[in-house]
């Protein structure tokens, strides 16, 4: 998982200055490739390349000019990285079927709200996977249509929670140019109010418990190592047999096929509900 401010060099210039900062932030769209080895940004790039199938999207590229008293105020990006997102009107009326607003009424510059994106299980085409829902919360940029576009954030994980919207979309990583962005993180699948969730308790036994041994296990001890791994193992099953996790779709003819749900909430699966709503949100240039 990547942090924005690892993209930063210790011997860059001042973060805070914006023109230097802005270059440093990796910029992701469907035709452009970065060769950054981090596992959720070569995710990102190669979903981005491939597309994720049928989830409603397809707008065209290219975002409105500015709309907005502040704009006279601000540095005016760069569009060789930068498009402006869409308007806030555009995000109030996103499909709820595949993007549902708690409270359409927060979509207001400045403004943070959240919603569900309901993802398909998984991404091969053609195939009729059943639904989750992905947290998401955006905050909104002061300036009105953000002229920097949409960021996606993420504060690390496994266990990131879209609370990271406030942090990474804060002055102090994005320097004088927070308030231009549209900043998007994500309760990743499995995690916060995303269902369905690993906060049960086949899942979220306190493996460190000293009743479990596992703080007293000797790693230079076989024995030790041994006693400690049966107690992880037993959770383990407990919470892959957690019927919740069993989810079905029906085909057209009338089967039924059956996926786990652990097998679709993996850094993959993040990468992918960020395209999802990349598309959704416009279809736009994103940074990460």
């Amino acid at each position: 998982h990547i942090s924005l401010s690892s993209l930063l060099s210790p011997h860059s210039p001042d973060p805070r200055s914006p023109v230097p900062f802005d270059r440093r932030i990796l910029r992701l769209h469907p035709r452009k490739m970065s060769t950054h080895s981090f596992f959720l940004l070569m995710a990102v790039l190669a979903i981005s390349q491939r597309g994720v199938d049928a989830d409603g999207l397809g707008l065209p590229n290219g975002g409105p000019g500015l709309r907005s008293n502040k704009s006279a105020s601000i540095v005016q990006p760069d569009p060789t990285y930068f498009e402006p997102a869409m308007p806030l009107d555009f995000f109030k009326n996103i499909d709820p079927s595949k993007f549902e607003w708690m409270n359409k009424d927060e979509i207001t510059p400045g403004g943070t709200t959240c919603g569900f994106l309901h993802a398909r299980l998984g991404a091969i085409p053609r195939v009729n996977y059943p639904k989750v829902k992905v947290y998401v919360c955006v905050k909104f940029a002061e300036v009105q249509p953000a002229p920097r576009g949409n960021m996606a954030v993420h504060c690390g994980g496994p266990g990131s929670l879209s609370d990271c919207v406030y942090a990474m979309g804060s002055e102090m990583f994005l320097g004088p140019s927070a308030g231009t962005y549209n900043v998007i993180s994500f309760d990743q699948r499995g995690m916060g109010r995303s269902e369905p969730t690993f906060v049960v308790d086949e899942c979220m036994k306190e493996t460190h418990d000293p009743e479990l041994l596992t703080l007293q296990v000797n790693y230079l001890d076989e024995q030790s190592v041994r006693t400690a791994s049966r107690i992880y193992k037993k959770r383990n099953l407990e919470c892959w047999a957690r019927k919740d996790f069993l989810l079905n779709s029906t085909a057209r003819d009338g089967t039924t096929k059956s996926y786990h749900f652990l097998q679709y909430s993996g850094t993959r699966q993040l990468a992918e509900d960020i395209e999802r709503v990349r598309r959704l949100f416009g279809d736009q240039k994103l940074s990460v």
